[in-house]
């Protein structure tokens, strides 16, 4: 009795596996299907989609072949090169082997030589930027001088004068004042003793004084 039951439960699994994995293909095939009439029709990105569900349905390694197609035709090197690897590692007996290892180092060449490319263009890119750094450096104006003079500058340039006084207190303008006066007392006493005449009453009269301007 017990063995029946174990038998009858065994067959129920077998059962069960044999429905799922009917169903995963038949969801796997429906994905292949349209999968393949959009990659006929150049719609890569909608044909990867479609591939990678019918591999998460059923892990069949020509799903990973059109996988790589796929990556390949839309310009994705690096994920190409890695779905071709994994086809051939998960096919070892598979008839395109050589080509599609003819296909991987192509694709690695081309990757290397992008690379060094885009190496080339950021190096480049650097330099230039540098250069015009150094040039906004040096053109850089210059700051303009200031127009007031300092204190220093007005002492060094200013000529060495004598102590100021008072002109009363210095000893050459009375020395002229002094001569000044004794001209003109002298003057006076020549007049005084001029006899008088009518001309000089005459010329003291019409004598008009400055009063400026």
């Amino acid at each position: 009795m017990k063995f029946a039951r174990l038998l009858v439960a065994f067959v129920l699994l077998v059962s069960f596996v044999r429905t799922a994995s009917a169903d995963d293909r038949a969801h796997a095939r429906a994905a292949f299907r349209a999968g393949s009439q959009h990659y006929n029709l150049g719609e890569f990105q909608q044909a990867l989609d479609s591939f990678k569900e019918a591999y998460r349905n059923y892990e069949d390694p020509s799903f990973l072949f059109n996988i790589a197609q796929c990556e390949r035709q839309l310009g994705h090197k690096r994920e190409a090169v890695r779905e071709y690897r994994a086809y051939l590692n998960n096919s070892e007996n598979a008839d395109n082997r050589e080509s599609v290892r003819q296909i991987i180092t192509q694709l690695e060449r081309d990757i290397a030589a992008e690379d060094q490319r885009a190496a080339a263009a950021a190096a480049q890119a650097a330099q230039a930027k540098k250069a015009a750094d150094t040039v906004a450096i040096t053109t850089a104006p210059a700051p303009k001088p200031s127009l007031e003079p300092t204190t220093e500058t007005v002492t060094a340039n200013a000529p060495p004068t004598a102590e100021h006084k008072p002109a009363y207190k210095k000893w050459w303008v009375w020395t002229i004042v002094g001569g000044v006066v004794a001209a003109g007392a002298a003057t006076g006493l020549v007049f005084a003793l001029r006899p008088s005449s009518p001309s000089a009453m005459t010329s003291l009269g019409t004598s008009h004084p400055s009063f400026g301007q």
